[in-house]
């Protein structure tokens, strides 16, 4: 779509739109090529399906785009989000105050390499592996089932008790803050559990490059399908939830702590903990983001009560007005 055909979709449930929000809106969309929208729910673009609105909702047509976003937000002193695939978020019932990016579609490019993969930071995980699997690469089995994205996944170093894409990592294009593109080595990313330094940095993955190995595909096939089983057996893969909810303490499992606790089941309005697995909540069809923090933190209270455990939510909560 060209520039001259760009226009912004206010949502008609917003009944009063800010002149300062229509404003910083109309303005950002005269400089990109990608869609801008007003008060857009984000309940359409998390896993949880929960989610007030972003005042300014941006899809990016590619990085020059993306870039041209964050120097926007920074000269005009609007607050910035980038988003992938929405998982890993509890976004408040009163949404988010400033501007949403999400890089999916303009970043899901891949080219296949002889020992590994170049992959736009937008491009999911599920589907990412599946074409690992066609093309004989193996390495990315242990990430089946992650409801997230390249990018998403490598600055919360995603994975299973099986591996963490850390691991696979070679190199990424990140654009930083500033709206400058750097090229990062492995080492620089600082993985451990659940971690990478690239949250803290503020940095965009835009692209990355994987080390896989040569496999057969009948074997990355078999290994695919029998993990995809194995986590659907006890996790609700098919539900709306953003995975699981707690980080594992070194000692036990998040989810076996609150399994022993009686957890499973547990309900608060439309938010339950879910009957297959106690560390995933799950949103059962009109959970407000009210409710699943409550949950959340009726969850965290029954651990530490009864094992003196404090677990650590693996989930980022945004967006204002939570209820204390």
């Amino acid at each position: 779509m060209s520039k001259g055909q760009q226009t912004v979709i206010a949502a008609p449930v917003i009944a009063v739109e800010s002149r300062q929000t229509e404003l910083a809106g109309a303005e950002l969309s005269s400089v990109l090529r990608g869609r801008v929208r007003l008060h857009e729910p984000m309940a359409r673009h998390t896993t949880f399906r929960i989610g007030g609105p972003a005042d300014i909702f941006v899809q990016p047509a590619d990085v020059e785009d993306l870039a041209q976003a964050i120097r926007f937000s920074r000269n005009k002193g609007i607050p910035l989000k980038v988003i992938g695939n929405g998982s890993n978020l509890l976004v408040s019932d009163a949404g988010i105050r400033g501007i949403v990016v999400r890089l999916t579609p303009g970043f899901s490019a891949v080219r296949w390499l002889e020992d590994g993969v170049e992959v736009g930071g937008g491009a999911r995980l599920a589907k990412l592996v599946r074409e690992a699997s066609s093309v004989g690469l193996g390495g990315l089995e242990s990430t089946i089932g992650i409801p997230g994205t390249v990018g998403g996944a490598l600055a919360t170093n995603a994975g299973t008790d099986t591996g963490s894409v850390g691991n696979l990592v070679v190199s990424a294009t990140v654009l930083g803050p500033d709206g400058e593109l750097r090229e990062w080595s492995a080492s620089q990313f600082s993985y451990r559990y659940r971690y990478s330094s690239l949250r803290a940095s503020g940095a965009t993955v835009v692209a990355a490059r994987l080390r896989l190995t040569p496999t057969p595909k009948e074997e990355i096939v078999a290994k695919v399908n029998r993990l995809w089983e194995k986590r659907a057996g006890r996790q609700p893969l098919r539900s709306w939830c953003a995975g699981s909810v707690f980080k594992n303490p070194r000692a036990v499992a998040a989810g076996k702590v609150l399994d022993r606790g009686g957890a499973k089941g547990r309900r608060i309005g439309g938010a339950q903990v879910s009957p297959k697995h106690a560390n995933f909540l799950v949103n059962c069809g009109a959970a407000t983001a009210e409710e699943m923090r409550e949950l959340i933190e009726w969850a965290h209270a029954l651990a530490l009560r009864k094992y003196g455990i404090d677990l650590e939510p693996e989930i980022e909560f945004v967006g204002e007005r939570f209820a204390p």
